[in-house]
C-alpha cells in the first residue's frame, strides 16, 4: 500500500482528450472509469489512466489537468496520519461508491494529491511499459516537505542532489528497506523554486522515442513546455496537450 495507483485527467472535453491521447500513446478506452465515471485508458489491454469530465461548476475556461492518486490500506488511518504530519484533508468521501473511499489531501506546502482506498484491483494493471506511467514526481517549493511524506506514507528518501542548482530526492515505498533486496525507487521530489511553474504532482509516461513523441504532440495541437533533455533516469520532455494540461514523457536509461 501507500503507492501510486492511478492518474486521472480532468477535462472540459473528454472526447477531444480521448482523440489526443489515443493518437499519441496508442491508448484505447472503455467505460466507465474505475470510480464509476469518465473512461479508463488501456494500453495493450492494461489499465493505465483515466479521463473524466470536469465538474459542472468548474470555472469557465479552466484548463484540463492531471492528478496523481495513491492507494492506502485505510482512508481514515491515512487521514489521521496525514493530519498529524501537517497535511490537510481538502475533501474526503469514505464510501464513494459503497466500497471505495477517496480523499483530496494537501501536503504542508499546499500541494494537492489524491488518495484511494479500495478492496479490489481497480487501479493500474501495468506500470513502466511503453505508453504507461513509470515515474511519479513532486515538484515543490519546499524541499523539507519530504518529512511529511516520510511520516504519512512511510516512504524512504535518498537525496540525489542538495545544492541551490539541483535539489532532488527519490523515494521508495513502505518503511524499512530490506537489505537483501535492491532498492527500487518509484518517484522523486524536485525543488522547483527557481522554475516558473507551480508546485504539483505529475507522472511520467514511458515512450520509445522522445523526438517522435514531440513531433506527434505538435501534430495533435499540443505544445512543448520543456525540450527533450537528459535527467538522472532518462531522456525527458514536457508538454501541454490541446486542452492545456501539462504532462511529461520519459525514455528511461
Amino acid at each position: 500500500m501507500n503507492h501510486p495507483c492511478w492518474i486521472e485527467l480532468s477535462s472540459p472535453d473528454v472526447a477531444a482528450a480521448r482523440a489526443f491521447y489515443g493518437s499519441l500513446f496508442g491508448w484505447e478506452f472503455e467505460e466507465p472509469g474505475p470510480m464509476g465515471f469518465g473512461v479508463t485508458a488501456l494500453k495493450d489491454g492494461k489499465r493505465v489512466a483515466g479521463l473524466s469530465p470536469q465538474p459542472a461548476d468548474a470555472p469557465a475556461g479552466q484548463p484540463a489537468f492531471w492528478s496523481v492518486y495513491f492507494r492506502v490500506a485505510s482512508l481514515d488511518d491515512f487521514l489521521e496520519a496525514s493530519g498529524e504530519a501537517g497535511g490537510q484533508a481538502m475533501m474526503a468521501i469514505p464510501e464513494f461508491d459503497g466500497t471505495a473511499g477517496v480523499a483530496l489531501v494537501a501536503d504542508p506546502a499546499g500541494t494537492a494529491f489524491g488518495v484511494l482506498e479500495y478492496p479490489d484491483e481497480r487501479g493500474f494493471t501495468t506500470l513502466g511499459a511503453v505508453g504507461a506511467p513509470m515515474w511519479f514526481e513532486l515538484h515543490t517549493k519546499d524541499f523539507s516537505v519530504r518529512d511529511f511524506y516520510s511520516r504519512a506514507f512511510e516512504w524512504e528518501f535518498t537525496v540525489e542532489g542538495d545544492s541551490d542548482d539541483f535539489r532532488y530526492a527519490t523515494y521508495e515505498l513502505g518503511g524499512v528497506r530490506e537489505p537483501e533486496k535492491e532498492a527500487h525507487p518509484v518517484g522523486g521530489l524536485l525543488d522547483n523554486t527557481k522554475l516558473p511553474i507551480p508546485a504539483h504532482w505529475e507522472s511520467y509516461i514511458r515512450v520509445d522515442d522522445v523526438a517522435a513523441t514531440t513531433a506527434r504532440v505538435k501534430e495533435l495541437g499540443g505544445e512543448v513546455l520543456a525540450d527533450a533533455h537528459e535527467s538522472l533516469h532518462g531522456t525527458v520532455a514536457r508538454y501541454i496537450d490541446a486542452q492545456n494540461a501539462a504532462f511529461t514523457v520519459i525514455r528511461p536509461n
